[in-house]
């Protein structure tokens, strides 16, 4: 009886021996043959939207006309409009832009804004294929007035040279 068991678990041991060699030479294979993966990184819409705008400084209260138009899109696309705070939209914020083939002309779409005071402003389009979840975002800016741009840009900081040689750029806070 006692024979018996020891030649049970010899072969049981040798069994486990066999198996775990095994795995261990399909891991090693498996290894050798798979390659290496790649992030395909952040997910990013394939649409085209092509914008003109009729002038690249105006008056406040002086409309403007953006021409959009979207080329080489395999399907139908759709663009959410949004505007910064002071800019007036005359049109809808959703424009749709029908799939066309690399031959045809694309068709072009007009909408108005109308600055309300003077600085830069900013219209955002939100471009998406009907079937994709994720948008493009494609902001065109707005001028109005007569200063130049850098004097309607925002100075977040201030630039300071420490005594240690070190520069450091000081940035205002808000207690709430």
């Amino acid at each position: 009886m006692k024979s018996l068991t020891t030649i049970l678990t010899v072969i049981g041991s040798l069994a486990l021996g066999i198996l775990s060699l095994s795995a261990c030479a399909n891991q090693t294979e498996t290894s050798k043959t798979s390659q290496a993966y790649q992030s395909p990184g952040k997910p990013g819409a394939n649409v085209s939207i092509n914008y003109r705008v009729s002038k690249e400084r105006v008056a406040v209260g002086e409309a403007v006309q953006i021409h959009l138009s979207a080329e080489n899109n395999k399907q139908d696309v759709i663009a959410r409009l949004q505007t910064s705070d002071k800019l007036l939209m005359t049109n809808n914020k959703e424009l749709t832009f029908k799939a066309s083939p690399l031959k045809q002309q694309p068709a072009e779409q007009v909408i108005t804004v109308i600055p309300q005071s003077e600085g830069i402003h900013l219209v955002t389009i939100f471009a998406k294929e009907l079937s994709v979840a994720y948008e493009k975002p494609i902001a065109i800016q707005i001028v109005a007035g007569d200063k130049p741009v850098g004097e309607y840009l925002e100075i977040n900081g201030t630039l300071e040279q420490q005594e240690d040689g070190e520069t450091v750029i000081s940035m205002p806070a808000e207690e709430k």
